[in-house]
């Protein structure tokens, strides 16, 4: 019988519409076997109204006071910008963007985590600045899961002892313990990590020396389900926006769970025909219905709910 999973898709930067994962679950759903079809429940995590209103209102202050032109084209560039550089953590909690998208993040686990299925394998979909986001989130729930009581004294933040403490008695789904699956698509995620260098960018993957397991896969995942876990790593050679990830380092390029798949997100004909500089938009924003993305991710979805199914 083939195992339940959730299929949660974060958005990247610009998003303005509370249903962008719609077109890409619409055919996730048909590229599914038949029968698995019901199996999945989809969750997505919209989180751009967070920050959005701080760019709008300093674009309407330069408006009025510096007589500033306004265009479609400069509003997509201070969200876009804007978007990423809200997205910066702090070690405070107050006002922090950073971690209200975190904590919009963990009440979609929550709302997921309702069913009472506390055991099904988790799958994020992620594009563009949502790569980063839902790498951020498990590398620090991973951290903050596994913190003990002295670590928390001395970190002397109330909110996050609070959620330290939570975690502890929280589902394995909602800890990422049921972490088995990561698509990202048009990740800009390598821009990120250009402040610490090669040296000290480590993917969630990474076993900690200290004893500390691993983001993902998850460590309550089934033996079968944890062989079949896996992170796909979709860009296109004319997405400014998106990269691939194993050039970042060798722990990156030595990682055998990580995939960087090329594809033509822009469409093959207005790769082949068109100049790069007419695709730059259309191949960022065109994963969600990329005919090699939607089969691929698919497939993964597929594996990880039938691996304990008998041969």
């Amino acid at each position: 019988m083939p195992r339940a999973v959730t299929v949660v898709f974060m958005h990247g930067i610009n998003a303005s519409d509370l249903n962008f994962a719609a077109p890409m679950r619409e055919l996730l759903t048909y590229a599914l076997p038949r029968k698995l079809r019901s199996y999945v429940k989809y969750q997505s995590v919209f989180w751009a109204d967070i920050v959005r209103g701080r760019s709008q209102s300093y674009l309407q202050q330069a408006r009025t006071s510096a007589r500033m032109v306004d265009s479609p084209y400069r509003r997509r560039v201070v969200e876009g910008l804007g978007d990423a550089a809200a997205y910066q953590k702090t070690r405070k909690r107050d006002n922090s963007a950073y971690f209200a998208i975190q904590d919009r993040v963990s009440q979609a686990l929550k709302d997921a985590d309702a069913a009472g299925d506390p055991q099904r394998p988790l799958i994020f979909i992620c594009h563009s600045l949502g790569c980063h986001i839902a790498s951020s989130y498990a590398w620090d729930i991973n951290r903050l899961k596994q913190m003990s009581d002295e670590d928390l004294a001395k970190w002397g933040e109330p909110e996050t002892e609070r959620l330290a403490r939570e975690l502890r008695s929280a589902s394995p789904f909602r800890t990422l313990d049921t972490f088995a699956g990561l698509v990202t698509m048009g990740s800009n995620m390598p821009l990120f990590t250009f402040t610490f260098g090669p040296d000290r960018v480590f993917p969630i993957t990474h076993n900690f020396k200290d004893g500390r397991s691993p983001a993902f896969p998850g460590r309550g995942l089934p033996e079968r389900i944890l062989s079949r876990a896996q992170w796909i790593n979709f860009y296109s050679a004319n997405d400014l926006l998106g990269y691939p990830l194993k050039p970042l380092n060798a722990a990156y390029g030595g990682e055998d769970r990580l995939i960087d798949r090329q594809v033509f997100s822009e469409g093959h004909i207005r790769a082949r025909v068109l100049s790069p500089n007419f695709n730059v938009m259309r191949a960022h924003l065109g994963y969600w219905t990329n005919r090699t993305v939607i089969r691929e991710s698919a497939r993964l979805i597929a594996r990880i709910m039938t691996a304990e199914d008998a041969p």
